[in-house]
């Protein structure tokens, strides 16, 4: 009787484990061929670089370069170099086995760093900036007017500055970075508690094989390094652009095919 009951449980087990078998070859010959219906790169290339692309392309890079000539202008400001990437990518599908395959077969987005030396006082060079009108920095009220201790706005990071970075209880103050939608302002503050330096720009990298259009540039060829700048100005002022809730940000896409 046992050996009946246990013939009976491998012939069961061995079954399901077969159609277990069938079911995952199904699901994965479904996903395949799910896949398998995105464009090749060619097709993709092609796009990523065609009129529509490409008008889109000198759009959001003539909004960039407007951007970093308005902040240029500002007094107390000396630009020093900008480093622009531009570049589209295929479909990022992720795991065979999670459902997290992104709409689009292609994306392209473009971003750009500028610096900056600061000539004088930041907090006389921010009052400036400010006044320019180059972005809504920060939170604003209903009257346009800077909300009381949002951090990203310009009355912050003054405030920040004349208190040396910290609260009247002796607690430290959040950075005082300013923000804007698709854009960030940053300088270097190597003498308050929330110790900030600006980076050096790193080199354009090496494009993977899934970039499927790459654009890569630092200018002006001659320029001078961010530790120069330091040595020249005392601080340096970097400008990020093309950031989230920027149009630069995925500036052009194909959806997926249903």
């Amino acid at each position: 009787m046992k050996k009946t009951m246990a013939a009976r449980w491998i012939r069961s087990y061995a079954r399901c484990k077969q159609a277990g078998g069938l079911l995952l070859a199904f699901a994965l010959m479904g996903l395949t061929a799910a896949c398998s219906r995105d464009p090749a790169d060619k097709e993709l290339r092609t796009q990523a670089t065609s009129s529509e692309a490409e008008s889109r392309r000198v759009r959001e890079e003539q909004k960039m370069r407007a951007l970093i000539a308005r902040l240029t202008a500002v007094e107390g400001l000396e630009h020093v170099l900008t480093r622009y990437i531009d570049s589209c990518q295929g479909p990022q599908n992720g795991s065979l086995f999670e459902n997290n395959r992104s709409p689009y077969v292609l994306t392209c987005s473009m971003r750009a760093d500028a610096y900056f030396g600061v000539r004088g006082e930041i907090t006389e060079v921010l009052s400036r900036i400010r006044a320019a009108g180059i972005a809504t920095w920060g939170p604003q009220d209903d009257e346009g007017r800077d909300m009381p201790y949002a951090a990203g706005t310009v009355t912050y990071a003054l405030e920040y500055h004349r208190a040396r970075g910290k609260h009247q209880d002796g607690t430290l103050m959040p950075g005082p970075a300013l923000e804007a939608p698709g854009l960030r302002l940053d300088w270097d503050r190597p003498d308050l508690p929330l110790l900030n330096r600006i980076e050096e720009p790193a080199p354009c990298p090496e494009t993977g094989s899934e970039v499927l259009y790459w654009r890569c540039s630092i200018t002006p060829e001659d320029r001078m390094t961010v530790a120069v700048a330091r040595t020249r100005y005392a601080t340096v002022l970097t400008l990020s652009l093309g950031l989230w809730d920027s149009s630069a940000d995925n500036y052009f896409t194909v959806l997926r095919r249903k």
